[in-house]
C-alpha cells in the first residue's frame, strides 16, 4: 500500500508568537489613549448637559419667584437643591419631601436614620458628573443622603464672613445661616454672562468618608458642601471643610477652623465646567488668573473681565 507523503504542517515558534503579541500591545497602546479621549469627551459633553439643565431650572425658578433659591437656610435646614426639583423633573422628590419651609433636611422622611429609605438619599443622574464617581453617596454618619458633583457660586469669601460689598449669586448675610442672601438675575449688574452661577466638585472617594466634598444637602456651613469659592482658582489650594481622612490628591482638605471654603474641583483634565448666569456653560481652565476668576464671582463688583 503506497502511502503519500508531505511536509508537515509547521507551527508558530516561540520567537513568533512573542512578536505578535509585542505588535498586539503596541497597537492596544497606540489605541487606548484615544479610546480614553473619546470617553472624557463624552462624560464632558454630559457634564455641560447637567450644567444647562440647572442653568433652566435656575431661570424659570428665578421667572417665577422673583428670585433664586437660597444657597443654604439653617432655619430649617435645606440647600438650594430642594428649591429646584420641581424644575428638574423631580416633582415627585418634592412631593415625598413635603414643605421646604418647615422640613428639616435630616428628619423623616427626608432621612431615615442609617437606611436608603430617605427621599434625599435617592441618587439622581442629574447630581453627578461622568467622570467623577455617579451614585455617590453621604455615609459618614447615621443620615445617610446622595452626594452631588454640582454646586452653587458664593464669591471670593468663607462661609463665616461677612457679606462683602461685591456679592455673588448666592451666601449668607453676615455669617448668619438662618438669613439667606437673595438675588436676582435680572438685577445682575456685571452682566448674566460674566457671572458664574454654578460650577463642579469632586465628591469624596468613599461613600463612608466623613469628608463634605460634594454634600449637597447639607446646609452646615462647616462643611463648605453645598457651595464653592472663587479665593482660590479651579482645582487650586486646601479645602476647609468636615474632613476626617484626607487621602484624594486631587481634593485635598483640611478640618473647619472658622472660616471655611471650598474650590471649584473636578476630574476632567486641566479644569472644571462652570454655569454662567445667562445659562451658557464654559470650560474653565486652571490656569485662569486670579482676578479674572475672582471677577467672575461677583454680580455687581463692577470688575473688568479679561478673556479666558
Amino acid at each position: 500500500m503506497n502511502m503519500q507523503t508531505g511536509k508537515a504542517r509547521r507551527g508558530f515558534t516561540l520567537i513568533e508568537l512573542l512578536v505578535v503579541i509585542a505588535i498586539i500591545a503596541v497597537l492596544i497602546g497606540l489605541l487606548l489613549p484615544a479610546v480614553q479621549k473619546v470617553r472624557e469627551s463624552a462624560a464632558n459633553l454630559k457634564c455641560k448637559n447637567n450644567l444647562k439643565q440647572y442653568g433652566l431650572a435656575m431661570h424659570t425658578y428665578n421667572d417665577q419667584n422673583n428670585g433664586l433659591p437660597p444657597g443654604i437656610n439653617s432655619s430649617p435646614r435645606h440647600t438650594w437643591m430642594m428649591h429646584l426639583w420641581p424644575f428638574i423633573e423631580q416633582g415627585n422628590l418634592q412631593n415625598a419631601y413635603g414643605n421646604v419651609n418647615t422640613q428639616q433636611f435630616y428628619l423623616a422622611p427626608s432621612v431615615v436614620t442609617s437606611s436608603t429609605a430617605g427621599v434625599i438619599y435617592t441618587q439622581v443622574p442629574l447630581y453627578y458628573c461622568p467622570t467623577d464617581r455617579p451614585g455617590a453617596v453621604w455615609k459618614g454618619d447615621i443620615y445617610w443622603r446622595a452626594r452631588g458633583n454640582y454646586v452653587v457660586n458664593w464669591g471670593a469669601r468663607t462661609t463665616t464672613g461677612t457679606t462683602p460689598s461685591a456679592q455673588a449669586p448666592f451666601g449668607i448675610q453676615n455669617g448668619n445661616t438662618a438669613s439667606p442672601q437673595t438675588a436676582r438675575i435680572q438685577s445682575m449688574s456685571d452682566g448674566t454672562s460674566n457671572t458664574l452661577m454654578m460650577s463642579e466638585v469632586i465628591v469624596a472617594m468613599n461613600d463612608g468618608d466623613f469628608v463634605t466634598h460634594g454634600d449637597i444637602f447639607n446646609d452646615d456651613a462647616s462643611g463648605a458642601s453645598a457651595m464653592f469659592m472663587t479665593i482660590n482658582t479651579p482645582n487650586a489650594g486646601v479645602d476647609v471643610m468636615y474632613c476626617n481622612i484626607n487621602t484624594d490628591k486631587m481634593a485635598p482638605c483640611t478640618p473647619p477652623n472658622g472660616a471655611n471654603q471650598a474650590a471649584a474641583r473636578s476630574r476632567h483634565p486641566n479644569g472644571v465646567n462652570v454655569l454662567l448666569c445667562d445659562g451658557s456653560c464654559r470650560f474653565v481652565n486652571n490656569s485662569i488668573a486670579l482676578g479674572t476668576w475672582q471677577a467672575l464671582g461677583t454680580m455687581n463688583g463692577g470688575e473688568p473681565v479679561n478673556d479666558y
